[in-house]
């Protein structure tokens, strides 16, 4: 380590040295070309200022000038008689040179600047940032150059924003920006300058040291070659027999150096003829190649064999002609290839192929059914709900999970089928030699059926459920990504029906997904387009009649799509992250909406909000609400939040923590869609909820089907005995109306009352309104 330091600080001393060397070989060109430039310039403004005053300018500039050639030549003189120079000294000397001389000539265009001349303004300009521009590569230092920038042009800098015209401002900020630019060339320059030193003198060093090394290993390289552990032979080219060995051809074969005298190079190569052998070597003999490689194995004396792979070269410069072979046991090596081989194709934890090894398959798999006029089948499995098992139980029990389904697979699976590891919970199953689609659906009931047994890892149950989308080659698609895709699109569809199936994919999930697309790429930027709006259905209650409040519900209208239903585009907006500015926009505008129907009413009137689980996600939620509710000056009691029984299935503390801070500010939580989902009555009492709205599923039928009376029933009693208000959607005759006035539920919303309808159209309504009876 301290070597290496001592060589560094002697490089960058000689880096030094050539810097200041290039820096005063420069000097003399560079001094006698501005000298010209210089006496150019004052000629042409001759003119117009006084003989004595510019003779006198001139003068001051000579004597610097000459003072800078003879430090020059100082240098040069010294550089001859003596190598060994102090770098700091001549560096500051010449740093002083370039003050002087940038200080004068910069003066020029302080006290001779063309203030009445325009063209004579351009070119005292064009002369500051021309001569410095000249210099950019001809100072590999940064200081210097600095020193020379600054004083050339900061006096022409001055005289220019002095004008104070809009023109000179503009020519000000190009000077600046082109002082800019030369500073970073100036950089980028010495930057280069240094590294192309640096490799050189490094180069340099190393070349040196090489020579150094193959000197001493020239020395060296018998011995080492006699203790190698490589195997050298020295065989006869006419008959193969050994006339000399190494010791590692002694050690690994276990003959004795008078053993190998007797034996033949064929004795020890495994299963090699002679003439096979003169067929490998005879590029060797026509001079094609100057070694040839041999794989295959060696034969111990104890008839034991190992892999090897041999160089093989012959050398005629003896006679007779010898050959000398170099054979590396490749025992090791063969075993660690073996296992990257199965590391890059099969699944590590489960065993089976990967994602690697199934694209490969696949495509040699579609050209045996081409040929023989079969289907290929791609069945791609995920376990249901898998994150689940992952994040309650562990990640050591979802492994074990995913080890035994892959057993189960192997078990149900023919030896001609193809299972794959292709992702966390994913699998994939080609099934090759089938006829019809109809085997493919025997195979995915199956699978599906696997998982009806519990897995029991560490002596606990565990129960999952998988979806499967399958896709047919060629019927659904003859290339890999395309089967891929619309398996994945067919499996997203069985968990859109409520997963534990298998799906076949359908040309219809295409045009969906199509339509999912057109409508992400029109929802991206429809806030921003004004094209979303809000609408109200009103809240009646059934003691009094009157209206209490309103739901918002979201519209959005897209000149290319039209009216787009919630259904459609809300899922797409949670997934695609735009729900977050969406309910933002939601709840501001309904919160104004709703201070301004305090002006209609006699009575204080709630407004609703459906608010998404990914609203809570991101954190934002508690902090959007705050400054809604005080830039509306709307009540905070006045202001309903709905969330859905999804928010409450999340493992996370984050949702509870936020309702409760909302809840501690007043703000009414309802829980939407109640009996659709989980409706786990733990929520009911662990969640600080004060509203539970009954789903329209419920209400449609209440006249006709005895079940979901009984279940209303029971939802009304449940509710009102944790004291929780009640309402009721989707009311659109009047016997769903009076059933529901005798289970004593308090607030109703429906059709039967009103449609949803806009704010101008909910004002009149309020204006309007007479109490229901």
């Amino acid at each position: 380590m301290p070597d290496k330091l001592k060589q560094q600080d002697r490089i960058k001393q000689k880096i030094e040295l050539d810097r200041l060397d290039l820096l005063y070989r420069q000097s003399r060109s560079a001094i006698l070309t501005l000298v010209a430039i210089c006496t150019l310039y004052l000629y042409l403004i001759s003119a117009y200022y006084p003989p004595f005053v510019l003779l006198s300018w001139y003068a001051v500039f000579i004597v610097i000038a000459i003072c800078r050639l003879w430090l020059t030549a100082s240098y040069n003189r010294h550089r001859r008689s003596d190598s060994s120079i102090s770098i700091n000294l001549w560096l500051k000397l010449f740093r002083v040179g370039i003050f002087a001389t940038g200080f004068t000539v910069g003066s020029l265009n302080f006290f001779f600047f063309p203030y009445n001349l325009p063209s004579y303004q351009i070119f005292a300009i064009m002369f500051s940032v021309g001569i410095t521009a000249g210099t950019v590569t001809m100072l590999p230092d940064f200081f210097s150059f600095i020193v020379y920038l600054v004083t050339l042009m900061l006096p022409v800098t001055i005289q220019v924003v002095f004008i104070g015209d809009r023109l000179h401002s503009g020519v000000t900020a190009m000077i600046c920006i082109l002082a800019f630019f030369f500073i970073k060339f100036s950089r980028e320059f010495i930057n280069t300058f240094d590294l192309s030193m640096r490799l050189r003198y490094e180069n340099r060093d190393l070349i040196e040291d090489l020579e150094f090394e193959r000197n001493r290993l020239n020395n060296r390289l018998g011995r080492i070659l006699n203790d190698s552990s490589t195997e050298i032979f020295v065989v006869s080219a006419d008959t193969l027999d050994c006339l000399q060995v190494n010791m590692g051809a002694i050690e690994n074969l276990g003959y004795s150096e008078p053993e190998f005298a007797m034996i033949n190079l064929l004795d020890i190569f495994v299963g090699l003829s002679r003439e096979e052998f003169d067929k490998l070597v005879k590029p060797l003999y026509e001079g094609t190649q100057g070694t040839v490689y041999f794989n295959g194995s060696n034969r111990r004396q104890d008839f034991s064999t190992y892999p090897i792979e041999a160089r093989i070269q012959l050398s005629t410069v003896e006679n007779p002609p010898i050959i000398i072979v170099n054979a590396q046991d490749i025992t090791e090596r063969s075993r660690w290839e073996d296992r990257l081989v199965y590391q890059a194709n099969y699944d590590q934890l489960t065993g089976l192929f990967n994602r690697h090894y199934m694209q490969s398959f696949m495509d040699s798999a579609f050209v045996r059914a081409r040929r023989a006029r079969q289907k290929v089948i791609l069945l791609f499995m995920d376990i249901d709900n898998f994150k689940s098992i992952n994040d309650t139980l562990g990640h050591a029990t979802g492994d074990e999970v995913l080890k035994q389904t892959a057993d189960r697979i192997r078990a149900l699976l023919r030896e001609s089928d193809t299972p794959s590891r292709t992702g966390g919970d994913e699998f994939t199953i080609l099934l090759e030699g089938l006829e019809e689609t109809r085997h493919a659906e025997i195979v995915a009931r199956k699978l599906v059926d696997i998982f009806v047994k519990p897995f029991v890892v560490r002596g606990r149950e565990i129960f999952a459920t998988a979806s499967i989308g399958i896709s047919v080659y060629p019927d659904d698609g003859e290339t890999l990504d395309q089967l891929m895709q619309y398996a994945d699109m067919a499996m997203y569809k069985t968990k859109e029906l409520g997963r534990n199936s298998y799906s076949f994919f359908s040309q219809e999930m295409c045009r969906v997904s199509e339509e999912q697309v057109r409508i992400t790429n029109h929802l991206r930027n429809a806030l921003v387009n004004g094209e979303l709006s809000l609408v109200y259905q009103p809240k009646i209650s059934l003691d009094t009649g009157r209206i209490v409040g309103a739901e918002a519900l979201l519209r959005w209208y897209n000149p290319d799509l039209g009216q787009v239903s919630p259904a459609k585009f809300v899922p797409l907006a949670e997934n695609m992250g735009f729900i977050e500015g969406i309910g933002r926009w939601v709840l501001e505008e309904a919160c104004r909406e709703a201070s301004i129907w305090q002006t209609l009413s006699s009575h204080p009137l709630q407004i609703s909000v459906n608010v998404s689980p990914q609203q809570f996600r991101a954190g934002t939620l508690l902090q959007t609400v705050t400054e809604t509710l005080s830039k509306s000056g709307l009540a905070n009691n006045l202001l309903e939040l709905e969330i859905t029984e999804s928010l409450l299935l999340q493992d996370s503390d984050k949702p509870i923590n936020v309702l409760q801070l909302l809840h501690g500010k007043g703000v009414r939580l309802a829980l939407d869609d109640f009996g659709t989902g989980y409706s786990s009555l733990s929520y009911l009492k662990q969640f600080p909820l004060q509203v539970l709205k009954i789903d329209r599923s419920f209400i449609s039928d209440l006249d006709s089907n005895q079940s979901s009376r009984t279940l209303v029933k029971a939802i009304v009693a449940m509710a009102h005995s944790l004291n929780l208000e009640v309402v009721a959607e989707g009311i659109e005759e009047k016997v769903q109306l009076d059933y529901l006035r005798q289970l004593e539920v308090e607030l109703i919303q429906g059709y039967y009352f009103s449609r949803p309808v806009p704010a101008d159209e909910f004002h009149h309504l309020l204006q309007n309104w007479t109490p229901v009876v």
